[in-house]
């Protein structure tokens, strides 16, 4: 069977902090970078304590700006060492039941559309879910690729809603002593970046 997507929904905690307005991932590496390690691997911790995903993230589409939301995305397990590089190399693994039930898909739209203007007016019923972008086949020129599914304010999950976990290596073991004393539960895979890139 084709496996264009995840049954697993990733939310990566290292991404760089920006207000800027930006074509693609490549565009966003120019202006910012992602999150230390160490700081990304923190943010995790405090996602899996609290039990919740903040709505930290706002962008620009024309002239409105989106309410707060917070996002995962449906890149295929393979992928992911790609997307490191922009977002860096923690991310939770959320199950696709407890996303598909909050959250949405967010619908890509070219730069250059001709008709991009009708859907970036502020009363359109899906504008916190449209995000601007340019399509291009190479890597890292589009953010067609990420397949991004967003929630418009926090979103709150249950212990066995994630699936798993990957972070660098130095952090297997914290993270998986954390888990434990957080009584989350024991069939939640942590997974080394390393064990990605050599996939």
């Amino acid at each position: 069977m084709q496996r264009y997507y995840s049954r697993i929904y990733w939310h990566f905690t290292g991404s760089p902090k920006s207000d800027v307005k930006v074509l693609s991932p490549d565009e966003l590496l120019k202006k910012s970078e992602p999150k230390p390690e160490k700081e990304s691997v923190e943010i995790l911790l405090k996602i899996l304590q609290s039990q919740r995903l903040k709505a930290t993230s706002q962008e620009q589409v024309g002239p409105y700006k989106t309410d707060a939301f917070c996002c995962t995305t449906d890149i295929p397990f393979k992928d992911l060492v790609e997307h490191a590089v922009y977002y860096g190399r923690a991310a939770i693994g959320f199950k696709a039941e407890a996303i598909h039930d909050v959250f949405l898909p967010v619908c890509y739209v070219s730069s250059m559309h001709e008709a991009h203007n009708n859907l970036l007016e502020n009363d359109h019923p899906l504008i916190d879910f449209i995000k601007i972008t340019d399509f291009h086949p190479k890597e890292g020129h589009t953010f067609y690729r990420e397949r991004e599914w967003r929630n418009i304010g926090d979103f709150a999950f249950e212990k066995d809603e994630i699936a798993a976990i990957v972070v660098p290596d130095d952090s297997l073991k914290m993270v998986r002593v954390f888990l434990e004393k957080q009584k989350y539960p024991d069939d939640i895979s942590v997974l080394s970046w390393r064990l990605i890139e050599e996939a």
